[in-house]
């Protein structure tokens, strides 16, 4: 029965246990002050869970009012006892014993950084952030962006609870500058069931035959310039009139229609100025009309297939014929059970059923259903525009964690997705960098966001990198550099871009400094491992040379002829006077032919990079190229230098003034110690009060030590010392301080002895103890 009852005042096998250190001494104060037995059969101890005094000498749990601290640390952080507040001990124990998997909401308002700080460390990818300090991170913007994406990421595809998302958006979003969304839910295989499982011939829907119309092609002479033109003759029939008297001075081309009249008095630059607008305008007009094609062909297709699916349903609905009758033959007699003839069962529709009975009809149906991007949709990803005061945005639809099971499906994303995504970001006007990245794009998704990021004067950064853009996105990339503001950086690498989307940046780039010469550039243009063709750097060269725009340029593994891109890179290097920064790592150039290029590096002065590796070129010329990189950077750093030795006095004055480096050294430390000596101070004792002094310590040291030994000496300078203080040097030498050890009594001596200092003053103090009292 003891043992039973033993048994039921333990403390039961799921609680949490606390091993005692393995030292004698501790176990033995253990086995002292530990609970007994009978304590633990009490009533108010018998459901007890934690026990404290099993623990107390553990160096990390503290006290038992440091534990008490930390369990109420877990009951919530909204309302902190008063006698914690108080305690900024306590207050740093509270705040490190929260739980950084505490809900958004029961944290948002915590400002101790330090909780923020494990919070980023524990949920964030990058490494890199443990070796900042506490003040060189927003860590509690960042930790707030991190548990906001954590609960997007964990939303069903098929459900977005927007009042509770907003409601808490609206909370954090002074806070938030950073979003970053990787991997969204997509639809469960539910979702899908109905396109898998059903007819593709059933698939027809009253949507696909209900779309608008597409308005039709703009014409090459807008109503703008007919009215113009009508304007013109009207103005022309006056003037017909007159031809006879001015012959001389006009030029009068007629035609079945109309005549018109050219005065060669009018100002050339006008007309000039004229046919540059009209030419921009035709080049718009032609853009518009090649998105509204392209709209068109989808829904051709679109037509197209509804049409296919109806024809096919109506084939399906038609009654089959009826089977013609066959007569009754008399049934044979049966003479014999091997002899006899047996009809076969009647058709029950299982092998037509695609399921795993028949493995190789449903392998068929799920291979006909391909997931296409139309019915893959996500959340709804207008929700960023709840933080209006975003910097950067950055979305991958990589999916969600599959491990093992893969499927394209997850990667694929809707026109619909990227519709809301583009109402969210039209609202932020305070983002600066945008990137969307490792997603499955193409033009028509890329015309939809670029429609948006038009609209922000702010966007400095966009990346479309590993994105699978083809070259019929020249559309969209030209609409996106239509900006007032241009951007810094475009990074378009590991696309399939061709000689079309470059040709179309490159004309954007030109008209945007026709519009503005002196606005801002585009930076940096990443066009790396693109199959861009052969041809694309002449006509990018064309598009911005005798512009600011391309600093820095990105052509890392492009597919192009090695001759053609040598060619056109030394053009590049001879006349592109803004490029400092030049990638062509990757791409095969011709050994012989390389040296033109090393050439027209070395005429440019402004390029501090060229990244040459892996171009089989001659090890002689990669290290000339590294040689006229490191000279263009020692002239950009020392530019005032360079110019004040273009002339030849500028350059006999320079190495007159140039010393040896051992030589410097010696004249700084001069001037260094006579500077001191000039600033230091007048005050200063005599060489006589030095010598008082020191005679002074030697003479009570002598005269102590024979005193302790019982000897009675008559010291000559101890008389002479007690003359000497009326003199002027001893006046001067009472205002300096001198340090004795000896004068100090017994308490003074005890208060100090625990001071650094001899280990043996205290002995020296015991045998002259006595000398002092005697003298004093």
């Amino acid at each position: 029965m003891d043992d039973e009852n033993d048994k039921d005042c333990l403390a039961p096998p799921s609680t949490n246990t606390f091993g005692i250190p393995n030292e004698p001494d501790l176990l033995l104060e253990y086995e002292l002050y530990k609970a007994s037995m009978g304590t633990k059969r009490l009533p108010s101890e018998c459901h007890r869970e934690v026990y404290a005094e099993a623990f107390i000498e553990h160096e990390r749990l503290g006290t038992l009012a440091d534990l008490c601290v930390r369990a109420l640390a877990k009951l919530g952080t909204r309302h902190i006892a008063p006698l914690v507040k108080q305690d900024p001990m306590k207050l740093r124990i509270h705040y490190d014993s929260l739980d950084v998997n505490l809900p958004l909401e029961e944290c948002y308002f915590v400002e101790d950084v330090r909780f923020w700080r494990r919070v980023v460390l524990a949920k964030s990818s990058d490494k890199t952030l443990q070796f900042k300090k506490i003040d060189e991170y927003d860590w509690r913007g960042m930790g707030i962006s991190l548990k906001y994406v954590e609960l997007v990421e964990a939303c069903p595809a098929a459900f977005w609870p927007e009042k509770q998302m907003a409601e808490l958006g609206q909370l954090v979003r002074n806070y938030v500058r950073t979003l970053h969304i990787k991997h969204l839910q997509s639809l469960t295989d539910h979702s899908f069931s109905h396109y898998v499982e059903s007819e593709p011939e059933l698939d027809a829907t009253s949507e696909e035959s209900d779309e608008p119309d597409i308005s039709s092609d703009e014409s090459d002479t807008p109503a703008e310039e007919e009215s113009e033109a009508t304007e013109d003759e009207e103005k022309e029939r006056p003037i017909l009139r007159k031809t006879a008297s001015r012959k001389d001075s006009s030029v009068r081309i007629s035609d079945q229609t109309r005549v018109i009249e050219i005065d060669l008095q009018a100002s050339v630059t006008e007309m000039k100025s004229q046919s540059e607008v009209r030419w921009k305008r035709k080049e718009a007009r032609y853009s518009r009309n090649a998105a509204r094609q392209q709209l068109r062909d989808l829904q051709q297709e679109k037509r197209a297939e509804h049409e296919r699916r109806k024809q096919s349903r109506a084939l399906m609905r038609k009654l089959p014929e009826p089977a013609p009758t066959l007569r009754k033959h008399r049934r044979s007699k049966i003479t014999g059970l091997f002899n006899m003839t047996v009809e076969p069962e009647p058709d029950d529709g299982e092998a037509d059923i695609p399921d795993k009975r028949n493995k190789d009809k449903l392998l068929d149906r799920l291979k006909r259903y391909d997931y296409p991007a139309k019915h893959c949709h996500h959340i709804d990803l207008s929700f960023v525009r709840y933080f209006d005061m975003l910097n950067s945005l950055t979305i991958e639809f990589l999916g969600p964690e599959m491990d093992r099971h893969y499927h394209k499906r997850h990667m694929n994303f809707s026109y619909d997705d990227m519709v809301h995504l583009a109402e969210g970001v039209r609202t932020l006007q305070q983002l600066k960098t945008f990137r969307l990245r490792n997603s499955r794009m193409d033009s028509m998704k890329l015309l939809i966001i670029a429609r948006a990021l038009k609209q922000l004067d702010a966007l400095e950064v966009v990346d479309f990198g590993y994105d699978q853009l083809e070259d019929n996105c020249n559309v969209a990339l030209e609409m996106l550099l239509e900006r007032k503001v241009m951007l810094m950086e475009l990074e378009l690498e590991y696309n399939k871009l061709g000689t079309q989307s470059v040709d179309s940046i490159g004309y954007a780039l030109r008209c945007h400094a026709d519009n503005d010469p002196h606005g801002t550039p585009l930076r940096y243009l990443g066009l790396a491992h693109n199959p861009v063709g052969d041809y694309f750097l002449v006509n990018l060269i064309h598009g911005i040379s005798g512009t600011n725009h391309v600093q820095e340029l990105n052509i890392k593994g492009v597919e192009a002829d090695s001759e053609i891109v040598e060619r056109d890179l030394s053009c590049l290097l001879r006349t592109h006077a803004p490029l400092r920064w030049l990638n062509l790592a990757g791409i095969p150039l011709n050994a012989i032919d390389s040296r033109d290029l090393i050439c027209s590096l070395e005429s440019n002065h402004k390029v501090i990079y060229f990244d040459c590796r892996n171009c089989d070129m001659d090890l002689e010329c990669e290290y000339e190229a590294d040689i006229i990189t490191r000279r263009n950077k020692y002239e950009m750093n020392r530019e005032p230098l360079i110019d004040f030795l273009r002339s030849e006095e500028g350059i006999q004055e320079y190495l007159g003034k140039l010393r040896h480096p051992l030589v410097k050294n010696l004249e700084r430390e001069r001037a260094r110690l006579s500077e001191c000596t000039r600033n230091r101070p007048s005050h200063s004792s005599s060489e006589s009060s030095i010598k008082e002094e020191a005679q002074e310590e030697y003479q009570e040291q002598e005269f102590d030590i024979w005193k302790v030994l019982g000897v009675q000496t008559s010291s000559v300078h101890h008389h002479e010392l007690e003359k000497e203080p009326s003199t002027p040097s001893a006046q001067s030498s009472e205002s300096a301080f001198v340090y004795n050890p000896n004068l100090f009594n017994l308490d003074q001596v005890r208060e100090h002895m625990h001071l650094p200092g001899p280990g043996n003053r205290y002995y020296y103090f015991q045998k002259q103890s006595g000398a002092l009292e005697s003298n004093f």
